[in-house]
């Protein structure tokens, strides 16, 4: 390594240790005016006092060199020295020795904007999650009225949890399988559309509305709450609530 880099890579090291020229000199047993010199380019240290400021840098000059030497005519040299002065940088961002008032700014935005980024992808991936919920949810309600309205009530009871409940009717899915059974008699389902669905770890919470036709011809209408939860790889009723 070569003046003016010497110099340069001697001054980036010293900063990023958070030392004065004078708090290194001291360590060095050198002057002060030699240490500037050397950092502006001006002279060339002896090998010992080169020796001697690396060690008290804690920097390892013999590896150093071999490693610039065998990797300087690869594609890949200019990338390493950038992350080495990148490196360099942080480091000397996080010495509150010098210029502590711009260091402390410079810091703190950086915290605000990680919290900031971390808050936007954690609430859009919760927004994607109740999406994806609510098309499931929707799909279901599909099969329900295609299954109900064919007497297909085996099949509807896939959908409900062993100990599912119809609020104010009963629990069970020997209950529900009953029940299911004599409403078919009594009317055709027409929809059921989904308000809102909001999920919370494996419980999602769906709002709607439904309308049926009564074989007399007469329709009907209101609105359903319906707690879900997950169940291997697909969500089931867990309990209904029928307005």
């Amino acid at each position: 390594m070569k003046q003016p880099e010497l110099g340069k890579k001697i001054s980036e090291l010293r900063k990023a240790k958070g030392l004065t020229q004078e708090e290194l000199v001291e360590q060095c047993k050198i002057s002060v005016r030699t240490l500037q010199r050397i950092e502006a380019g001006e002279v060339t240290p002896r090998s010992y006092t080169l020796r001697t400021i690396f060690e008290a840098l804690n920097y390892n000059l013999v590896a150093s060199l071999e490693v610039e030497n065998s990797t300087s005519s690869s594609s890949g040299f200019v990338a390493r020295k950038r992350l080495e002065q990148f490196y360099l940088y942080v480091i000397d961002l996080f010495n509150l020795k010098t210029n502590t008032m711009k260091k402390l700014s410079i810091l703190s935005i950086t915290t605000l904007a990680v919290i900031i980024t971390l808050m936007t992808v954690y609430s859009e991936s919760g927004a994607q999650t109740s999406q994806q919920v609510k098309k499931e949810i929707i799909q279901s309600n599909k099969k329900f009225i295609e299954w109900f309205n064919s007497g297909q009530i085996d099949s509807i009871l896939n959908q409900y949890d062993p100990n599912a409940c119809l609020e104010g009717r009963g629990c069970g899915k020997a209950f529900i399988k009953d029940y299911f059974s004599a409403e078919a008699t009594k009317y055709k389902m027409q929809e059921l559309v989904t308000s809102s669905v909001t999920v919370k770890d494996n419980v999602a919470t769906e709002t709607g509305s439904w309308k049926l036709k009564l074989l007399t011809g007469m329709s009907l209408s209101g609105n359903y709450n319906i707690e879900w939860v997950r169940a291997g790889n697909k969500w089931i009723i867990r309990k209904e609530i029928i307005e």
